[in-house]
């Protein structure tokens, strides 16, 4: 059962999937963030680079697909696929998740592919997201835990480890994608 942080961070990790802002993930949301990160990369369509952002995209999607009802994932079924993941008891598939969903995510960031992730791809991960830019930087920080100014490939895999099971609000990894707070009226 996911903790109310866990919810928190998962909603928001929901709606930055939601591409389109229609309250369901489903195909076309990955399709399009996967677009949107080859904008921000400058990858012409019917080239390797392109094909290769979104077939990581994409597949993203087929793995979530036999969770979903339909070809439309809700808040909810994306919840309880998470409550299921981070089960004590699927340890085995939730450490096969995490490094296959980091390797993915590394890849998307490591744009010069020299085995780690810049502030500025981190930035323009941040731009193909749709995720607010200002929070980049103190997002970059907290999970640089050396402090060299880049993100290895373990450092990313302890922020995505933390932003999924932490239940410590001050966890760095929960700033993987942003400030996932709701903001105060």
């Amino acid at each position: 059962m996911l903790s109310p942080l866990q919810i928190e961070k998962q909603t928001h990790f929901f709606n930055i999937l939601d591409f389109d802002r229609s309250g369901t993930i489903e195909k076309e949301d990955f399709e399009a963030i996967g677009e949107n990160l080859c904008i921000v990369r400058d990858f012409d369509m019917d080239t390797e680079a392109y094909d290769t952002v979104m077939g990581m995209t994409t597949s993203i999607w087929g793995h979530l697909l036999p969770f979903v009802e339909g070809d439309h994932g809700t808040l909810d079924q994306w919840l309880k696929f998470m409550s299921s993941l981070l089960d004590p008891s699927n340890i085995e598939t939730y450490k096969k998740y995490v490094l296959n969903f980091t390797s993915t995510l590394f890849k998307l960031f490591d744009l010069n592919d020299d085995g780690y992730i810049s502030q500025n791809e981190y930035i323009d991960l941040f731009i193909g997201l749709r995720i607010e830019v200002r929070f980049a930087p103190k997002a970059f920080r907290a999970l640089d835990d050396n402090k060299d100014g880049k993100i290895s490939h373990d450092e990313l895999v302890r922020s995505v480890d933390q932003f999924f099971r932490s239940n410590k609000q001050e966890a760095l990894g929960n700033w993987l994608f942003g400030s996932w707070e709701p903001e105060d009226d």
